[in-house]
């Protein structure tokens, strides 16, 4: 069998989805200035409207009245949006799913072999997020630094054994994932400056999937990344080798042979959902 090809990491398409999506509170100098100058619009124009009833100037007051309206709606419009979304994580509907045209949807497919999509938290770190979801016992941000130090530990075995001959481990390794992983790791790659290994350390700084073996190394279960169309784009058994399969496709791959495995969804190129049994209803811990 040949091994799953891994997408490069430095491709768009193989960015995990720790970025802040759309729905993720943004709060920029832009809306604080609307916030500010709609609410202070408010004061002034109900102190203006006030003063002209006292004087008997009742038009000019209704003037000041409707701009005080007008102005208090903004302020409330401008404040309310962008609420906090729920830290808590929920199945996915799956009549919804199955309406939306996607008949080979991740969804479907891990439905009708037992497990169901749960999504999670958007706060940049998804990615652990998801992935604790058939990890309850952990948290994400207790998940990311054990990675972030599994991550150490990978970069000084690959840098002490990229010139040796591993014998029996040769067999299992993918060297072009692997160089993949150090080049992620080591070099600055669209993460503000921050090396792939410092971008891990950080809170709600998204990675990508190429770090998928990492966080196999770390929960030791095999960790499967997928797109939402069933597509797999990178798979690691339970030591963080990547894995010999036979195609690339989750409906054709028996997910219960694999035992305690994690899956984590890839959609949008912006987000991370997670997986479970059907009928495991325990709620996972937010990090």
């Amino acid at each position: 069998m040949q091994a799953l090809p891994i997408p490069s990491s430095i491709n768009l398409a193989d960015r995990s989805g720790d970025t802040l999506p759309a729905d993720k509170p943004q709060v920029s100098w832009k809306r604080w200035a609307v916030r500010i100058l709609s609410t202070a619009a408010a004061i002034v124009s109900a102190a203006f409207a006030l003063s002209a009833i006292y004087a008997g100037f009742f038009t000019t007051a209704a003037v000041f009245g409707t701009i005080t309206v007008v102005s208090t709606a903004c302020a409330i419009s401008a404040f309310s949006k962008n609420s906090t979304p729920s830290t808590s994580s929920y199945g996915i509907d799956m009549t919804r799913e199955r309406l939306s045209g996607q008949s080979e949807s991740t969804s479907s497919i891990v439905y009708s072999k037992g497990y169901e999509v749960v999504d999670v938290l958007s706060d940049g770190n998804c990615f652990f997020h998801a992935a604790t979801v058939q990890c309850p016992d952990w948290s994400a941000h207790t998940l990311r630094q054990r990675v972030h130090e599994e991550a150490r530990q990978w970069l000084y075995e690959y840098e002490m054994n990229r010139h040796l001959n591993l014998n029996e481990y040769e067999s299992c390794r993918n060297p072009v994932a692997e160089d993949d992983l150090y080049s992620y790791l080591t070099k600055r790659v669209d993460h503000h400056g921050m090396t792939g290994l410092d971008a891990i350390n950080r809170n709600g700084v998204w990675v990508y999937t190429v770090i998928t073996p990492l966080l196999a190394r770390v929960l030791r279960r095999p960790v499967i990344s997928v797109n939402n169309s069933g597509t797999i784009r990178s798979a690691a058994d339970a030591n963080g080798f990547y894995l010999n399969l036979a195609d690339n496709q989750l409906k054709t791959l028996d997910l219960n042979a694999l035992g305690d495995f994690v899956l984590l969804e890839h959609i949008n190129n912006n987000h991370f959902r997670g997986c479970r049994k059907r009928n495991l209803r325990n709620s996972h811990k937010s990090g």
